[in-house]
């Protein structure tokens, strides 16, 4: 559901963007490209933002990309075996996944997978995400409980 008053690109904003400081990523994914995550389109993680690239502010499009992975250390996985495969997801999902972990004070080397940052998270179109830190917490709990982890809270 797209909020009131919330700029959408059009066409050209979204054929003349480049991916900013995610160029290689950006140009690697198909035009169909969903983040597995939150599962918006390339398109729609394209947001109306104010930017300070190398000191130098203004208003533009961002819609920025990474390479989520589990955080895995030996002593937070049994066996060493990640939970899940790494998967490029959208900024506001990598960001919701930091945001979580801090605010709920897991151990830094755990991480959500995409699937289970859909979860807690309510996404729209060209927007930031609204985050569900107790929907977070109970899928942490979970995780631990099933025996993956061998850390604590």
């Amino acid at each position: 559901m797209l909020q009131k008053n919330m700029k959408i690109p059009t066409e050209n904003d979204y054929k003349s963007y480049d991916g900013a400081h995610c160029y290689l990523l950006w140009k690697r994914l198909h035009n169909d490209w969903q983040c597995p995550g939150c599962g918006r389109n390339k398109r729609q993680i394209m947001r109306w933002t104010y930017r300070t690239p190398n000191g130098k502010s203004f208003w533009g499009w961002m819609a920025g990309l990474h390479e989520h992975h589990d955080h895995v250390t030996d002593e937070c996985v049994e066996n060493n075996i990640g939970r899940f495969h790494n998967a490029i997801i959208c900024d506001m999902c990598n960001s919701a996944d930091g945001a979580a972990v801090r605010k709920l004070k897991i151990t830094n080397n755990f991480s959500f997978s995409p699937e289970e940052i859909r979860q807690f998270i309510v996404s729209t179109p060209h927007a930031t995400h609204k985050i569900d830190f107790n929907k977070a917490l109970e899928i942490y709990q979970s995780v631990k409980k099933g025996g993956v982890l061998k850390g604590g809270l």
